[in-house]
């Protein structure tokens, strides 16, 4: 059974992550400063194996596992600069770096990173947001590039969904966003385990359809 670690499990894609993981027979360790009790006790229910791993992003001290054959990157978080850049790119891409080296070593791993699809636009009163959103998504398209073909790097662009984050993002627009209510990440996962570099809405368009709007 191949291993999967997953960040912010409690969150709203962390969660879809997680649960679309398990139905593939995955086995999951949720890296979360809270346990996902509910996600657990629905994965023993349904006979799958989801493991939790305290983990805050915001003082990154890694645990010692195994390497997993995938990683999920799902938490952010909308607070104060200094907080938003440790959690959004400077804790992610040391959790990524750690596991590469194995992952390459044995030429076998998957990499999948969710970020904001118009995190390099200039919207008004995100611009701390969009400021990580840009750093991470910069950092990920040139490591996406560097990688070989059974090692990938995928940058996820997921619809707008009611996530907690979503809601303090909409509050700092003039107009809400409209969002999608049921959105699932079984599609998401499925390209990010197929190797695909880009996953789910295309940016470019999402970018253009945001300044029209």
């Amino acid at each position: 059974m191949k291993t999967a670690w997953v960040t912010g499990a409690t969150g709203f894609w962390g969660r879809n992550v997680v649960m679309s993981l398990l139905r593939l027979d995955w086995r999951v360790v949720a890296l979360t400063r809270s346990q996902p009790e509910d996600l657990i006790v629905w994965a023993r229910s349904q006979n799958k194996e989801l493991v939790w791993q305290h983990c805050d992003l915001r003082f990154l001290q890694l645990p010692e596992l195994e390497t997993p054959s995938a990683l999920f990157h799902c938490a952010a978080v909308f607070d104060c600069l200094e907080i938003m850049m440790q959690v959004n790119v400077i804790a992610p891409i040391g959790i990524i770096e750690s596991v590469l080296p194995q992952m390459q070593a044995t030429g076998e791993g998957r990499i999948g990173i969710f970020l904001g699809q118009n995190g390099r636009i200039g919207l008004p009163n995100l611009g701390h947001f969009s400021a990580t959103q840009g750093a991470m998504w910069t950092w990920a398209e040139s490591q996406s590039r560097s990688l070989t073909d059974n090692v990938s790097l995928s940058l996820v662009f997921p619809p707008r969904a009611p996530s907690y984050l979503q809601g303090q993002l909409a509050e700092k627009l003039s107009k809400p966003p409209k969002l999608f209510t049921r959105p699932t990440a079984d599609n998401l996962v499925k390209n990010v385990l197929l190797g695909h570099r880009c996953v789910g809405r295309r940016p470019i368009l999402a970018g253009i359809s945001t300044l029209l709007w």
